[in-house]
């Protein structure tokens, strides 16, 4: 069963791929740019670019609130 699946994955990656390879047959590679693909890809990198700052200061102010309690009172060392 697992392996009549991983064939059908195949199968239908393989015919993806050649729809599309037949239906972009007769287009120009003019147009085509590699270093800004026309995903969604450069609209998330952008995103992320712009809310990592964000991102890192609200993590570094979670940390300091969970690391508090163990600044405030530190281990004394208590003689006998």
């Amino acid at each position: 069963m697992r392996y009549g699946l991983l064939v059908v994955l195949i199968c239908l990656a393989i015919a993806g791929d050649l729809g599309v390879y037949i239906a972009m047959h007769n287009d120009s590679f003019e147009s085509f740019d590699p270093l800004r693909p026309a995903t969604l890809l450069p609209i998330v990198a952008n995103r992320f670019c712009e809310h990592y700052p964000q991102v890192c200061d609200g993590l570094r102010d979670l940390a300091d609130k969970l690391a508090a309690p163990y600044r405030e009172h530190p281990p004394t060392r208590e003689s006998d």
